[in-house]
């Protein structure tokens, strides 16, 4: 099958929203630089699709939907058009104007890479880009993550997670919980999200209470390691059956930074900085590519992903997380590191969109009549 025009998906109902446009826009300028046609589709932050025929560098910016045009068509028209009964692979064509060869989901967060928006484009029958619902589930959902892990056998920091209701019906026994279990300081997270959208860190009992009411406003379930002084590695993988690696990555803090979060990574210009190749050991390289295609295979992952390690300075290795919908806005590690092996962001999202489609292919199953 070849691949002519491909449908990019950004936007979403997300706490992600802003990057996933970051995301977007360097997708289809890739898309674009490799001669393939592009329909981008925006989701609003209200959770609606629509076709964008506008300037690209508004999807950048994160301003499309106040820009939006639909051909000629007004919103109201389009909106009627798309209630009209269906299939999924035919209101997707109603949505884009024409059917697209492949969907390439550059989005990012809850509702886009956590199974639900895959959900979806498995249903249309129609190749997409990344892994499938059960890996983005699992991916997304950082206690069922390390569960997987554990199994697999991946060395990773101790860890407490604690539901909302436990905080409502007996926060001290939560704190004593995590201060017995993990100790300070630790690190508070969402269970599901990423882009480091609501983490925090604890150093003393006061800072825990607040930072677990804090980060419980963004999920049920809260999740709290401890602390480990190490370094940040991050290894992009890509691939099917046969996954590659890229060349290590390492996200280094500035001194006054105390950890890696969503206004570091996004917002700050001397916050941290990235180092392609990362300065390990030969040995340290193998079994850190070791761990993340194990890590790959464990949950079952396929297109691409991000897998993310601490390394100590007594060179234990411990597997921090895995993004099954990596980022690829300027700063993000997965298309420079696979810049740096080589592939230019035309011949990366390029392949990506190939190996959707020999996914696909390899996926389809014998019917009984």
């Amino acid at each position: 099958m070849s691949i002519n025009t491909v449908m990019v998906i950004f936007g979403g109902v997300s706490t992600e929203h802003l990057i996933s446009g970051r995301s977007a826009y360097n997708i289809i300028k890739g898309l674009q630089s490799a001669g393939l046609r592009v329909l981008p589709v925006g989701i609003t932050r209200e959770g609606e699709w629509l076709l964008y025929q506008g300037d690209y560098e508004l999807i950048k910016e994160g301003t499309w939907a106040e820009q939006i045009q639909l051909g000629g068509k007004n919103k109201e028209e389009h909106r009627k058009k798309m209630a009209m009964p269906m299939s999924v692979k035919g209101w997707i064509e109603a949505i884009a104007g024409e059917m697209p060869d492949c969907i390439f989901p550059a989005v990012h967060g809850i509702n886009c890479e956590d199974g639900a928006l895959q959900g979806l484009l498995q249903l249309s029958g129609i190749p997409y880009v990344g892994c499938h619902v059960l890996a983005s589930a699992a991916g997304m959902d950082k206690c069922h993550s390390k569960i997987v892990f554990a199994k697999a056998g991946i060395p990773q920091c101790r860890y407490v997670a604690v539901r909302r209701a436990e905080l409502n019906s007996d926060l001290d026994a939560v704190v004593k919980k995590i201060e017995t279990e993990l100790g300070y300081p630790c690190f508070l997270k969402p269970n599901q999200g990423g882009s480091s959208v609501g983490t925090s860190r604890a150093s003393n009992r006061s800072e825990l209470v607040d930072a677990l009411n804090y980060v419980a406003g963004f999920d049920r379930v809260v999740l709290v390691e401890e602390f480990v002084d190490a370094r940040e590695i991050e290894v992009a993988v890509m691939g099917n059956e046969k996954p590659e690696t890229a060349v290590i990555g390492e996200v280094a803090t500035a001194e006054d930074i105390d950890y890696y979060d969503y206004e570091t990574k996004y917002f700050s210009d001397a916050g941290a900085s990235i180092h392609l190749p990362a300065n390990l050991s030969e040995s340290q390289q193998e079994l850190i590519r070791e761990y993340a295609v194990t890590a790959w295979q464990a949950l079952g992952c396929n297109g691409l992903s991000r897998v993310d390690f601490f390394l100590t300075d007594n060179g234990k290795i411990y597997i921090n997380e895995i993004n099954t919908m990596p980022g690829f806005t300027p700063i993000s590690i997965f298309p420079q590191a696979f810049a740096a092996s080589g592939w230019s962001i035309d011949k990366l999202t390029c392949r990506l969109c190939e190996l959707a489609v020999e996914d696909f292919a390899a996926g389809q199953r014998k019917e009984l009549i």
